[in-house]
Formats: C-alpha cells, sequence, structure tokens
C-alpha cells in the first residue's frame, strides 16, 4: 500500500465516486456537461469532503476514515484527503490499469455478479477482474470489491423470494470470486435481510484465515424530502448491524448521506455552510451509532 492505512481501522468509508452522476442527478442538466458544469460537480464534491472535515473537528476518528472518489472530478478531494492523511480509494478508469499516479490507497470496483449467470460472459468478467487483482497486487494498491447481485425471475422462484434468492446468491459470488483467484483487501455489501446471511458471507469472506476487511454498504434514499440529518430507520440498522457482527470492520456511506443536501444547496435554498453542517452531522451520526453498537457488543 501506499501508506500505512489498515483495513481493519477503516470503519467509515464515504463513496464519492460517480455512483451518482452529480450533472444530471444533481444540477438537472440535459444533454452533454459543459466545463463549467464540470467545475460545479468538482465544487460541490468539495463540500462533502468539507463536511468530513467538519465531522473530523466534532470528534469522528481521521484514523477511522476512507475516502472513494472518482480520478476525474473527484480528483482535487483525493488530494485533499491524502495531505490529511485519509485512507483514499479510487476506481480504475478507461485505458491502462492505473491509479499510481494519483497515489491512492485501493484500487476500488462496483461488481454486480450473478455467479449463476450465462457461462461465457461471467467467465470474461472473472477473467477481467483477475487481471485487476493481480495488477492491484502488483501496483501495490489493493482492491476493494463492493459486491451485489441480481436475481433472474428463475432465481427468485427457486430460492422462494426475491430478498432470499439475493441473500444465497452474494455467497455464491464471493466463493466464486476467490476460486477465480480474485483477492480483494476489502469487501463491502448490503447486508442481507437474513442476518444470519450476512454472518454466513462475512464467514465466507475470511475462509482459510483470508485477512480481508469488510463493510456494509448503507445505502440511503436519494430522495430529497428528508432535508434532516437524522438517519433512517434501515440505515440505523446497517450500521448497527456492522458494528456488532464479527468481522464486519464498518460501513460504506453511500451518497444518501449528502445527496439530498447538495441538491438544496445547488437550488440556493440552503447556504454552503449550512450543508457542510447538515453533511457533517451526518457522518457524525453515524459514528455516534457504530461506536455505541460496538461498545455494547462483544466485538472488539
Amino acid at each position: 500500500m501506499t501508506n500505512s492505512a489498515d483495513n481493519s481501522n477503516i470503519n467509515y468509508f464515504i463513496a464519492l465516486d460517480d455512483r451518482v452522476d452529480f450533472c444530471t442527478e444533481v444540477l438537472a442538466t440535459v444533454g452533454e456537461p459543459t466545463a463549467s458544469d464540470r467545475e460545479q460537480v468538482a465544487k460541490l464534491k468539495r463540500v462533502v469532503f468539507d463536511g468530513i472535515t467538519s465531522a473530523v473537528e466534532n470528534g469522528l476518528a481521521k484514523s477511522s476514515i476512507g475516502v472513494w472518489a472518482d480520478s476525474d472530478l473527484g480528483e482535487s478531494v483525493l488530494l485533499r484527503a491524502k495531505a490529511m492523511s485519509l485512507t483514499t480509494a479510487s476506481s480504475p478508469g478507461c485505458g491502462d490499469h492505473s491509479l499510481g499516479r494519483i497515489n491512492v490507497d485501493y484500487t476500488a470496483v462496483q461488481l454486480t455478479l450473478n455467479p449463476d449467470g450465462p457461462e461465457e460472459a461471467r467467465n470474461e468478467l472473472l477473467g477481467r477482474l483477475k487481471i485487476v487483482s493481480d495488477t492491484a497486487s502488483e501496483e501495490s494498491i489493493p482492491l476493494m470489491i463492493e459486491l451485489d447481485t441480481v436475481p433472474t425471475s428463475t432465481q427468485i422462484e427457486m430460492y422462494g423470494g426475491g430478498s432470499e434468492a439475493r441473500d444465497t446468491l452474494l455467497l455464491m459470488a464471493v466463493q466464486k470470486l476467490q476460486d477465480s483467484g480474485v483477492h480483494p483487501s476489502i469487501w463491502a455489501f448490503e447486508p442481507a435481510d437474513d442476518d444470519t446471511f450476512t454472518e454466513a458471507i462475512t464467514a465466507q469472506v475470511h475462509l482459510d484465515d483470508r485477512n480481508s476487511g469488510v463493510l456494509l454498504v448503507v445505502a440511503g434514499d436519494l430522495s430529497t424530502g428528508n432535508v434532516g440529518d437524522a438517519l433512517s430507520n434501515n440505515e440505523q440498522n446497517t450500521v448497527s448491524l456492522a458494528a456488532r457482527t464479527l468481522g464486519i470492520s464498518g460501513v460504506l456511506i453511500s451518497p444518501g448521506a449528502y445527496y439530498r443536501h447538495l441538491v438544496r444547496l445547488n437550488q440556493g435554498i440552503i447556504e454552503r455552510d449550512v450543508a457542510v453542517e447538515v453533511i457533517a452531522a451526518q457522518f457524525g451520526n453515524i459514528g455516534r451509532i457504530f461506536e455505541k453498537s460496538r461498545a455494547a457488543s462483544e466485538v472488539r
């Protein structure tokens, strides 16, 4: 790795990558983004980063925070994060796979894999991932995979429901990746509806004494209706589950934690300092729930 970051110490990885199209979904632009649109997106990502730094000032441990940003409009965020000695991650872009030039700590990949999907396409995907995994290792930039699966209608019927199918296939997907020689340093996934499946997937990650970190994805809601900094019941449950489950080190915080505040800022409803404050409070709330839940559990 490029610094001393330890995946077992990362409790809060904040996603600021391109999983949300800021231009179309926050700025509501139509057509190809202009240079002005792109600069505005970069500024909005810096607002979120200022929320992170404010949360640190309010007591969130800097050593427990990771930032996953894209290497395009999020590059300034990555550089500022590195300057603060925060753990960083970015996805490989188009063309040659190399993240060494921006000196991030993790190569991060979002992946949807159906382990029982069409064999040819599945094997091609696994082959590409093996190359990414091997290259990440060679470049000393360990791999982080955020994994999901989408069951087919046949699979939903076979396993007795949508959540049952997803949970089973997610466990199988981890096994399939491991068997294919793909070895992430950090795994991230949305928790299963059944907590025992979350525990089973986590156990599979650590099979044969594999020393990988595990993060549960706090998906959040991209609706702009809720304007406060309170977490939904589902978000609170995910954070609490991550804190009390053996083998899980923390949470991956998706854009639901800040999306609605950026929309309101862009619309002129709130000022920048207010947006920073409420985003910081959101991260702080996640931290407090995690620490309280972990302190009350047997997980250390």
